[in-house]
């Protein structure tokens, strides 16, 4: 394998024209390093070299077959630069974990695997995806795949934003200047903003990773106004902007929305003063962001209202206009040549999702518009399409097209997939089951979910057959999640360090407080216990999970086995395969006058109140 250059931590396409603008002149001057470097990367070069030439032996250097892929590519990384989206993960071992994951799946020539190589290794851009999985993929390569995949530029970029899961869970109790401000403003306490503000005025400028992820002071107060009300909130939102705070881009930037966003909250930010036809700073419209983030089409049609919709293939059938569907196909139904010129963005407005080749075929140019269809629920759309060819069976995103259907509860649409031919019995990877398993594995675990019951019925099974299958099955006890294992082991240390000699409730929740994950979040922010003081009063007994002493092993005491085992009793009610933290946490909290009940009582938050969004969890 030829050795290319990585590319710089930051891609820059300014300064690589000026770089090949640079090496021509070099070559021009009959430069010795020059010439090499051309020769090795094009050696049809002549003796009268032109720009088109150094830029070419630019791009090759990097593994791109041409400049103008190169161009691509960089204008992509800057575009996804400025995405208003909120990266999933900031933890630097679940990025170690997915690059594991890539490596190992390129080698199974999974088609994602393949899909995410094509699109982001600069040697591998545009390829085929049957061809990608004939090329060794090294460990940094893996590395920039998985960088761009969630929204950063390169793997320096990303370890530079990413913490270890040491510092992840100091964060967690830790009072920021933000969270500080962010309390000021739940009390409508405008003097206590104003000092924290004056204390820590950096929180007037976080970084552009922190403001896409929502961590910013107009962000914090939209909230809060929506909460309060306008004029609660207007002391507060007046000195916000007297300090050049720009509520009309957060409002932009709130409009692009979020999964499931809900019509209510689009009237709002449009009544506040939201622009409709926003541009992002990543080029993409307000609308086309909806169009693939907000996964309800009924949300979609009140911004749709209002904006003025770019016309391409996908658009219209995302918006569920048939006609302008029917305007991009020719009589056969392909593609015409219009429908490539402007592609949906998946991985600029919808990070770690759905990847567009750079090089799409006629088949790609479909599914795409059909997936955004789908999202949006468009069913004439989907319809039309299925009736003029767009092929319902293919596995060209590795897993059959209406397995997303099935998994997310869309009867409408699964209705119309199955009466379009789809194969219920057709499998992909990841998950790797076919559309009628997974309609029996969803119903099983919520039988009470009427969408869930139509969607076996129509995969052709009885519900009341299922649920007696399900119910004569003998079922094995559930396993322990590796997280609960380590929260077990953390709450013996608890009790070491306490001078005890057994394991008591408490103590199991203490280790599941330092273990971090779900069972934190919920204990210290879903119930919104006054957190800190609550974390000034046991800082103590919260310490990183690596900070353990040494100590025998110690007993459980009857209390905590039996909480343990109301823990292991809801799994296996639930049919769950394992039991985790937040089964074993709402095994804690089930005791009215126990240890967790009494902590939260303490602190200001309610244990029914906890419950009921743990309920929903288990």
């Amino acid at each position: 394998m030829s050795t290319f250059r990585p590319l710089p931590p930051r891609p820059s396409l300014e300064f690589e024209r000026k770089e090949a603008k640079a090496l021509l002149r070099r070559l021009r001057a009959r430069d010795p390093d020059a010439l090499a470097r051309a020769r090795e990367r094009h050696p049809a070069i002549t003796a009268s070299p032109k720009l088109a030439d150094a830029q070419l032996v630019i791009a090759r250097e990097y593994g791109f077959t041409s400049w103008p892929r190169l161009v691509r590519y960089f204008e992509d990384v800057e575009r996804q630069r400025q995405s208003p989206q909120a990266i999933p993960t900031d933890r630097r071992d679940h990025a170690d974990q997915r690059v594991r994951s890539l490596i190992t799946a390129h080698g199974a020539r999974r088609t994602e695997a393949g899909r995410a190589v094509a699109a982001f290794l600069p040697r591998c851009y545009g390829m085929r995806v049957a061809d990608v999985f004939d090329v060794a993929l090294t460990e940094d390569e893996a590395r920039l795949v998985v960088a761009r995949q969630v929204g950063f530029s390169s793997w320096t970029d990303l370890l530079a934003r990413t913490i270890t899961r040491a510092e992840a869970a100091a964060r967690q109790w830790e009072m920021t200047p933000r969270r500080m401000a962010a309390k000021a403003m739940e009390a409508l306490d405008l003097g206590t903003l104003q000092r924290v503000v004056a204390e820590h005025p950096e929180v007037l400028h976080p970084s552009d990773y922190e403001a896409a992820k929502g961590g910013n002071l107009m962000a914090f107060a939209i909230a809060w106004e929506r909460k309060h009300g306008r004029e609660a909130m207007r002391p507060i939102m007046d000195w916000l902007a007297t300090l050049g705070l720009d509520l009309q881009r957060e409002l932009n930037v709130q409009l692009c929305g979020r999964m499931k966003m809900k019509p209510e909250t689009v009237r709002d930010l449009l009544d506040r003063g939201a622009d409709p036809n926003w541009v992002a700073p990543n080029g993409v419209p307000v609308l086309e962001h909806a169009l693939i983030r907000y996964w309800n089409a009924e949300a979609v049609d009140v911004l749709a209202q209002r904006a003025v919709p770019r016309q391409a293939l996908w658009i219209a059938a995302g918006l569920g206009d048939v006609e302008g569907v029917r305007r991009f196909l020719d009589r056969d139904g392909r593609p015409t040549r219009a429908a490539r010129r402007l592609r949906p963005p998946f991985d600029l407005v919808f990070a770690a999702g759905a990847l567009s080749h750079p090089e799409p075929d006629d088949e790609e140019i479909l599914l795409e518009a059909f997936s955004v269809a789908m999202l949006n629920g468009r069913t004439a759309v989907l319809e039309y399409m299925l009736a003029h060819g767009t092929p319902i069976n293919t596995l060209a995103f590795g897993s059959p097209i209406i397995l997303t259907a099935v998994g997310n509860a869309w009867v409408p649409v699964v209705e119309c997939l199955v009466r379009g031919g789809a194969d219920l019995d057709l499998r992909g990877w990841h998950p790797q089951q076919s559309a009628r398993e997974m309609a029996r594995e969803c119903f099983e675990q919520m039988p009470e979910n009427a969408d869930r019951r139509r969607i076996v019925e129509l995969c052709g099974m009885d519900p009341d057959v299922i649920l007696a299958e399900r119910d004569a099955r003998p079922l094995p006890p559930p396993g322990v999640d590796p997280r609960l294992k380590e929260a077990l082991e953390l709450a013996g240390d608890d009790a070491a360090r306490l001078g005890q000699s057994d394991i008591r409730p408490e103590n199991l929740l203490f280790g599941l407080l330092r273990s971090g994950g779900p069972p934190l979040f919920f204990f210290t922010q879903v119930s919104r216990m006054d957190l800190e003081r609550f974390y000034a009063d046991v800082a103590d007994r919260v310490r990183p999970p690596e900070d353990r002493v040494d100590h025998p092993p110690l007993a459980l005491h009857s209390d905590a086995q039996a909480t343990i085992q109301t823990a292991i009793a809801l799994a296996a009610g639930r049919r769950r395969e394992m039991v985790g933290g937040h089964h074993l946490l709402y095994a804690l909290t089930q005791a009215g006058h126990g240890a967790a009940a009494d902590l939260l009582a303490r602190y200001g938050a309610s244990v029914a109140t906890l419950n009921v969004e743990l309920e929903r969890a288990l």
